[in-house]
Order: structure tokens, then sequence, then C-alpha cells
């Protein structure tokens, strides 16, 4: 055994790298997991819209815009904090995307805050569940001009949660 291990051939060893991540949610935290993101489309000669539906997470287009791919899909917030604690979240009814070039923009309206296939409008009350952690989502309708400058478009919007 010992004249088998001293012939045995040289071991090569190799390693990888990969990036680690984690979030920890202190008490009284809103976190967001996902973005509003309405994927790609083609803007036509006349104006359009995206809709992407908070409640189901349904996409869908009108007028002189054509979905084209891309990851669609509403935003999701998790809210942390006690067990029963009552909560307020609201959101404004709109906000503004403008495109890299920082003169063209578009308009997000309809916006509404949602959870378990219920749409609560720009405002909702409510009270934590016994483990203290509630998602909620957000949608809306992106407004988009005829002839829409190409490009890639971004922008923010606030989810104020306060704990009562």
């Amino acid at each position: 055994m010992l004249a088998a291990l001293a012939t045995a051939p040289a071991a090569h060893a190799q390693s990888a790298t990969s990036d680690s991540r984690a979030v920890t949610i202190g008490p009284l935290s809103v976190v967001n997991t996902a973005p509003l993101e309405f994927g790609d489309m083609i803007a036509g000669a006349s104006a359009g819209t995206v809709f992407i539906d908070t409640r189901n997470n349904n996409v869908t287009s009108s007028g002189g815009v054509t979905l084209a791919g891309g990851n669609p899909s509403r935003a999701n917030f998790i809210i942390y904090g006690t067990r029963n604690q009552v909560v307020d979240v609201t959101i404004a009814g709109s906000t503004t995307i403008t495109h890299a070039n920082g003169t063209d923009s578009m308009l997000i309206n309809q916006m509404g805050i949602g959870n378990g296939g219920r749409n609560f409008g720009t405002f909702v009350r409510g009270r934590l569940p016994n483990a203290g952690v509630y998602n909620l989502t957000v949608g809306g309708r992106l407004n988009v001009d005829a002839n829409q400058t190409d490009g890639e478009y971004s922008g923010t919007f606030t989810m104020t949660v306060d704990y009562l």
C-alpha cells in the first residue's frame, strides 16, 4: 500500500470564486426585492401603453406599442415589523422614467399597491401577520409616445410605510 501511494501522480488543485450575498432585515423595515420592470417594447407611429397588473402580474399593451420580450414584472416589497403591527403604506400615483440621454421621458401612472390578487390603489392600511412579514407588489401603466426614442429609460418611486 505504501508503494501505491508513493507512485501516485501529483494532484492538481483548482479553485474558483463566487459572490456571496445576504440581506438581513431588522424590525420596522421595508425592502425592495424586485423592480417595476416594463420589459422591451417597440414604439409605433401612434401612442400606446404597457400595463402591469399589481394583482396578478399580467402584462398587456394597447395602442401603438408592441411587447418585445425582456422580463416585465411588478415591483415587490417586503415589510417587516412586529406581530399585529398596524401599518399605513402609500405610493405616489405616478412617476416619470427618463431616457439615458437625460431628455426624453415616459410617464408611469395608475400605479397601485397589491397583495394576494387585490389592488389597493395608492394607499392601504393593514396589520402585519403573526410572522411580522408582509409582501406587497406595485404595478402601473407606462405611457409610450408615438415614435418614442429608443433606448433605456429608468427612474424611481418611493413606497412609504408608517408604523402606527
